[in-house]
Protein backbone atom coordinates (compact mmCIF):
# COMPACT_ATOMS: atom_id res chain seq x y z
CA UNK A 1 0.00 0.00 0.00
CA UNK A 2 1.07 3.54 -0.58
CA UNK A 3 1.79 5.66 2.48
CA UNK A 4 -0.81 8.33 3.13
CA UNK A 5 -0.53 11.90 4.30
CA UNK A 6 -1.35 12.51 7.92
CA UNK A 7 -2.49 15.14 10.38
CA UNK A 8 -0.02 15.23 13.25
CA UNK A 9 -0.42 17.49 16.22
CA UNK A 10 0.50 17.84 19.83
CA UNK A 11 3.40 15.42 20.27
CA UNK A 12 5.38 17.07 17.50
CA UNK A 13 7.88 19.39 19.09
CA UNK A 14 11.40 20.67 18.64
CA UNK A 15 12.98 20.79 22.07
CA UNK A 16 15.92 22.86 23.11
CA UNK A 17 18.76 21.09 24.86
CA UNK A 18 17.45 19.45 28.00
CA UNK A 19 19.11 17.57 30.79
CA UNK A 20 16.41 14.95 31.05
CA UNK A 21 14.42 12.78 28.67
CA UNK A 22 11.48 13.18 31.08
CA UNK A 23 10.69 16.57 29.52
CA UNK A 24 9.51 14.99 26.26
CA UNK A 25 5.85 14.31 25.35
CA UNK A 26 5.81 10.54 25.61
CA UNK A 27 2.89 8.22 24.94
CA UNK A 28 2.81 4.65 26.27
CA UNK A 29 2.81 1.22 24.71
CA UNK A 30 2.28 -2.23 26.20
CA UNK A 31 3.42 -5.70 25.22
CA UNK A 32 0.96 -8.30 24.00
CA UNK A 33 1.87 -11.81 25.14
CA UNK A 34 0.58 -15.10 23.79
CA UNK A 35 1.16 -18.82 23.52
CA UNK A 36 2.16 -19.79 19.99
CA UNK A 37 2.66 -23.41 18.97
CA UNK A 38 2.68 -24.35 22.65
CA UNK A 39 5.40 -21.85 23.56
CA UNK A 40 4.92 -18.75 25.71
CA UNK A 41 6.10 -15.43 24.24
CA UNK A 42 5.90 -12.30 26.39
CA UNK A 43 6.66 -9.80 23.61
CA UNK A 44 4.55 -10.84 20.64
CA UNK A 45 3.41 -7.34 19.65
CA UNK A 46 3.49 -3.71 20.75
CA UNK A 47 0.09 -2.15 21.48
CA UNK A 48 -0.66 1.55 21.81
CA UNK A 49 -3.85 2.97 23.39
CA UNK A 50 -6.02 4.99 21.02
CA UNK A 51 -9.34 6.80 20.81
CA UNK A 52 -11.41 6.96 17.62
CA UNK A 53 -13.27 10.15 16.75
CA UNK A 54 -15.59 10.93 19.67
CA UNK A 55 -16.50 7.32 20.47
CA UNK A 56 -16.65 6.74 24.22
CA UNK A 57 -14.65 3.53 24.00
CA UNK A 58 -11.04 2.48 24.43
CA UNK A 59 -9.09 0.84 21.61
CA UNK A 60 -5.60 -0.43 20.87
CA UNK A 61 -3.47 -0.44 17.73
CA UNK A 62 -0.61 -2.75 16.91
CA UNK A 63 2.52 -0.66 16.38
CA UNK A 64 3.74 -1.99 13.02
CA UNK A 65 6.53 -0.21 11.16
CA UNK A 66 6.44 -3.02 8.60
CA UNK A 67 3.19 -1.49 7.30
CA UNK A 68 3.46 1.61 5.13
CA UNK A 69 -0.11 2.63 5.99
CA UNK A 70 -2.07 3.07 9.21
CA UNK A 71 -5.07 0.75 9.14
CA UNK A 72 -8.52 0.56 10.68
CA UNK A 73 -10.07 -2.92 10.68
CA UNK A 74 -13.43 -3.02 8.91
CA UNK A 75 -15.15 -5.60 11.09
CA UNK A 76 -14.23 -3.80 14.29
CA UNK A 77 -15.04 -0.19 13.37
CA UNK A 78 -18.28 -1.35 11.69
CA UNK A 79 -19.44 -2.59 15.10
CA UNK A 80 -19.64 1.06 16.21
CA UNK A 81 -21.17 2.71 13.14
CA UNK A 82 -24.10 1.98 10.84
CA UNK A 83 -23.48 0.78 7.31
CA UNK A 84 -24.34 4.20 5.88
CA UNK A 85 -22.01 5.94 8.33
CA UNK A 86 -19.15 3.62 7.34
CA UNK A 87 -19.82 4.34 3.66
CA UNK A 88 -19.63 8.06 4.39
CA UNK A 89 -16.09 7.59 5.69
CA UNK A 90 -14.87 5.64 2.65
CA UNK A 91 -13.41 7.32 -0.42
CA UNK A 92 -15.01 5.07 -3.05
CA UNK A 93 -12.63 5.84 -5.93
CA UNK A 94 -9.67 4.84 -3.75
CA UNK A 95 -10.76 1.19 -3.59
CA UNK A 96 -7.93 -1.28 -4.18
CA UNK A 97 -6.68 -4.71 -3.11
CA UNK A 98 -3.77 -5.21 -0.72
CA UNK A 99 -1.14 -7.92 -1.16
CA UNK A 100 -3.18 -10.24 1.04
CA UNK A 101 -6.20 -9.98 -1.29
CA UNK A 102 -8.33 -7.82 1.04
CA UNK A 103 -10.26 -4.81 -0.24
CA UNK A 104 -8.94 -1.53 1.17
CA UNK A 105 -10.15 2.07 0.97
CA UNK A 106 -8.71 5.42 1.94
CA UNK A 107 -10.95 7.22 4.42
CA UNK A 108 -11.84 10.74 5.41
CA UNK A 109 -13.20 11.62 8.84
CA UNK A 110 -11.96 8.62 10.79
CA UNK A 111 -9.30 9.92 13.16
CA UNK A 112 -7.08 8.16 15.68
CA UNK A 113 -6.10 10.07 18.83
CA UNK A 114 -3.00 8.81 20.66
CA UNK A 115 -2.73 11.21 23.57
CA UNK A 116 -2.01 14.54 21.86
CA UNK A 117 -1.02 12.84 18.60
CA UNK A 118 -3.70 12.55 15.92
CA UNK A 119 -3.81 10.61 12.65
CA UNK A 120 -6.32 11.07 9.81
CA UNK A 121 -6.52 9.42 6.37
CA UNK A 122 -6.66 5.89 7.77
CA UNK A 123 -6.82 2.91 5.42
CA UNK A 124 -9.98 0.83 5.90
CA UNK A 125 -9.31 -2.92 5.59
CA UNK A 126 -12.59 -4.61 4.68
CA UNK A 127 -13.71 -7.84 6.38
CA UNK A 128 -10.74 -7.84 8.74
CA UNK A 129 -10.50 -7.82 12.52
CA UNK A 130 -12.96 -8.94 15.18
CA UNK A 131 -16.60 -7.97 15.28
CA UNK A 132 -17.60 -6.66 18.71
CA UNK A 133 -20.75 -7.91 20.40
CA UNK A 134 -23.26 -5.16 21.26
CA UNK A 135 -23.04 -5.80 24.99
CA UNK A 136 -19.24 -5.43 24.84
CA UNK A 137 -18.92 -2.27 22.76
CA UNK A 138 -18.26 0.07 25.67
CA UNK A 139 -16.86 -2.21 28.33
CA UNK A 140 -13.57 -1.23 29.97
CA UNK A 141 -11.45 -3.76 28.11
CA UNK A 142 -9.84 -2.03 25.07
CA UNK A 143 -10.79 -3.41 21.65
CA UNK A 144 -8.09 -4.01 19.05
CA UNK A 145 -9.03 -1.89 16.04
CA UNK A 146 -6.06 -1.54 13.70
CA UNK A 147 -2.39 -0.84 13.17
CA UNK A 148 -0.15 2.19 13.53
CA UNK A 149 2.07 2.22 10.45
CA UNK A 150 5.20 3.96 9.23
CA UNK A 151 3.26 6.67 7.36
CA UNK A 152 2.58 8.46 10.67
CA UNK A 153 6.30 9.18 11.03
CA UNK A 154 7.04 10.53 7.56
CA UNK A 155 9.72 13.25 7.86
CA UNK A 156 9.68 12.88 11.66
CA UNK A 157 11.89 11.55 14.44
CA UNK A 158 10.55 8.55 16.37
CA UNK A 159 12.03 7.67 19.76
CA UNK A 160 11.21 4.24 21.23
CA UNK A 161 12.11 3.79 24.88
CA UNK A 162 11.72 0.04 25.30
CA UNK A 163 12.67 -0.24 29.00
CA UNK A 164 10.08 2.37 30.01
CA UNK A 165 7.49 1.25 27.43
CA UNK A 166 6.94 4.64 25.83
CA UNK A 167 7.43 6.50 22.55
CA UNK A 168 7.63 10.05 21.31
CA UNK A 169 7.58 11.83 17.96
CA UNK A 170 9.64 14.98 17.28
CA UNK A 171 9.93 17.35 14.35
CA UNK A 172 13.72 17.46 14.63
CA UNK A 173 16.55 15.96 16.62
CA UNK A 174 17.91 18.20 19.36
CA UNK A 175 21.31 18.36 21.00
CA UNK A 176 20.31 16.14 23.90
CA UNK A 177 19.50 13.14 21.69
CA UNK A 178 22.29 13.79 19.17
CA UNK A 179 24.89 13.69 21.94
CA UNK A 180 23.39 10.57 23.52
CA UNK A 181 23.01 8.45 20.38
CA UNK A 182 25.17 6.52 17.93
CA UNK A 183 23.64 6.43 14.45
CA UNK A 184 24.09 4.37 11.31
CA UNK A 185 22.90 5.29 7.84
CA UNK A 186 19.66 3.57 6.90
CA UNK A 187 17.64 3.20 3.71
CA UNK A 188 13.99 4.01 3.12
CA UNK A 189 11.35 2.54 0.82
CA UNK A 190 7.66 3.48 0.99
CA UNK A 191 8.46 5.32 4.21
CA UNK A 192 9.82 2.22 5.96
CA UNK A 193 13.36 2.14 7.31
CA UNK A 194 15.83 -0.58 6.40
CA UNK A 195 18.93 -1.05 8.53
CA UNK A 196 22.32 -2.67 7.77
CA UNK A 197 23.37 -5.66 9.88
CA UNK A 198 26.93 -6.90 9.45
CA UNK A 199 27.24 -10.66 9.76
CA UNK A 200 30.49 -12.55 9.01
CA UNK A 201 31.96 -9.32 7.57
CA UNK A 202 29.12 -8.94 5.07
CA UNK A 203 26.39 -6.29 5.16
CA UNK A 204 22.79 -7.46 4.88
CA UNK A 205 19.82 -5.11 4.72
CA UNK A 206 16.78 -5.82 6.89
CA UNK A 207 13.49 -3.98 7.19
CA UNK A 208 13.08 -2.70 10.74
CA UNK A 209 9.64 -4.06 11.50
CA UNK A 210 8.15 -3.56 14.98
CA UNK A 211 5.38 -5.95 13.92
CA UNK A 212 7.94 -8.78 13.73
CA UNK A 213 8.56 -8.98 17.47
CA UNK A 214 9.07 -12.73 17.56
CA UNK A 215 12.11 -12.71 15.30
CA UNK A 216 15.52 -11.04 15.76
CA UNK A 217 16.16 -12.13 12.17
CA UNK A 218 13.54 -13.53 9.77
CA UNK A 219 15.02 -14.36 6.39
CA UNK A 220 15.19 -16.89 3.56
CA UNK A 221 16.42 -20.47 3.95
CA UNK A 222 19.70 -19.91 2.10
CA UNK A 223 20.90 -17.05 4.29
CA UNK A 224 19.47 -18.70 7.41
CA UNK A 225 21.49 -21.85 6.77
CA UNK A 226 24.73 -19.85 6.68
CA UNK A 227 23.93 -17.99 9.93
CA UNK A 228 22.76 -20.67 12.34
CA UNK A 229 24.26 -23.50 14.33
CA UNK A 230 23.45 -26.62 12.31
CA UNK A 231 24.14 -28.91 15.27
CA UNK A 232 21.10 -27.62 17.15
CA UNK A 233 17.65 -29.07 16.53
CA UNK A 234 15.43 -26.82 14.43
CA UNK A 235 12.60 -25.12 16.33
CA UNK A 236 9.27 -24.64 14.58
CA UNK A 237 6.36 -22.32 15.23
CA UNK A 238 3.22 -21.48 13.27
CA UNK A 239 2.34 -17.80 13.56
CA UNK A 240 -0.29 -15.50 12.09
CA UNK A 241 0.70 -13.12 9.28
CA UNK A 242 -2.21 -10.90 8.23
CA UNK A 243 -4.72 -13.70 8.73
CA UNK A 244 -2.52 -16.37 7.14
CA UNK A 245 -0.89 -19.16 9.14
CA UNK A 246 2.83 -19.32 8.33
CA UNK A 247 5.39 -21.88 9.51
CA UNK A 248 8.74 -20.51 10.73
CA UNK A 249 11.92 -22.48 11.39
CA UNK A 250 14.53 -21.31 13.90
CA UNK A 251 17.98 -22.10 15.25
CA UNK A 252 20.50 -20.14 17.35
CA UNK A 253 22.67 -17.68 15.42
CA UNK A 254 26.29 -18.83 15.39
CA UNK A 255 27.75 -15.72 13.74
CA UNK A 256 28.35 -12.34 15.43
CA UNK A 257 25.83 -9.69 14.40
CA UNK A 258 26.72 -5.99 14.35
CA UNK A 259 24.81 -2.77 13.80
CA UNK A 260 27.66 -0.44 12.90
CA UNK A 261 30.19 -1.06 15.67
CA UNK A 262 27.57 -2.24 18.15
CA UNK A 263 27.54 -6.00 18.70
CA UNK A 264 24.00 -7.29 19.05
CA UNK A 265 23.12 -10.06 21.47
CA UNK A 266 22.97 -13.34 19.57
CA UNK A 267 19.59 -14.99 19.42
CA UNK A 268 17.62 -17.16 17.04
CA UNK A 269 17.39 -16.61 13.30
CA UNK A 270 14.29 -17.81 11.52
CA UNK A 271 13.19 -18.49 7.96
CA UNK A 272 9.96 -19.23 6.17
CA UNK A 273 9.01 -20.58 2.74
CA UNK A 274 5.89 -18.43 2.39
CA UNK A 275 5.65 -17.14 -1.19
CA UNK A 276 4.00 -13.83 -0.26
CA UNK A 277 6.58 -13.00 2.42
CA UNK A 278 9.56 -13.98 0.28
CA UNK A 279 8.24 -11.99 -2.70
CA UNK A 280 7.92 -8.99 -0.39
CA UNK A 281 11.61 -9.29 0.54
CA UNK A 282 12.57 -9.51 -3.13
CA UNK A 283 10.47 -6.48 -4.06
CA UNK A 284 11.89 -4.45 -1.17
CA UNK A 285 15.46 -5.61 -1.99
CA UNK A 286 16.07 -6.78 1.55
CA UNK A 287 17.39 -9.99 3.08
CA UNK A 288 14.54 -10.16 5.57
CA UNK A 289 13.05 -8.55 8.66
CA UNK A 290 14.43 -7.55 12.03
CA UNK A 291 12.54 -5.88 14.84
CA UNK A 292 12.28 -5.31 18.54
CA UNK A 293 14.14 -8.38 19.80
CA UNK A 294 17.68 -6.98 19.40
CA UNK A 295 16.79 -3.70 21.14
CA UNK A 296 14.33 -4.42 23.97
CA UNK A 297 16.84 -3.17 26.57
CA UNK A 298 17.61 0.04 24.67
CA UNK A 299 16.24 3.39 23.61
CA UNK A 300 16.36 3.67 19.83
CA UNK A 301 15.82 6.60 17.47
CA UNK A 302 14.42 6.27 13.96
CA UNK A 303 15.21 9.40 11.98
CA UNK A 304 12.82 9.11 9.03
CA UNK A 305 13.75 12.60 7.85
CA UNK A 306 17.48 11.91 7.41
CA UNK A 307 17.33 8.12 7.00
CA UNK A 308 19.29 7.21 10.12
CA UNK A 309 18.84 4.60 12.85
CA UNK A 310 20.36 5.15 16.27
CA UNK A 311 20.82 3.42 19.59
CA UNK A 312 21.12 5.61 22.69
CA UNK A 313 24.46 4.97 24.41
Amino acid sequence: MIGLGSILTGCMASHKNTSSSENYPWFPFSWYSAKISGKNFDKVAMLVPVKVNDLNADFTLQFDLGSDATLVYGNTISSYYTESEIKSFLIENSRSTDNGGKLVYKTKGLIYHLGKLSKDNLVYKENYGDKIAKDSLFTRKPKHIGTLGADVFNDKILIIDYPNKRMCVLDSLDEYWRNATTFVDARSNNGRLQIPLTIANKTHWFLFDTGASLFPINTNKELWTSLVDQTIKTDTIIANSWGEKVKFYGRPIKEKVYLGKRKLENDYAWYNDNKRLQEFNTTEKIDGLTGNAFFVNNIIILDFKNKKFGVVN
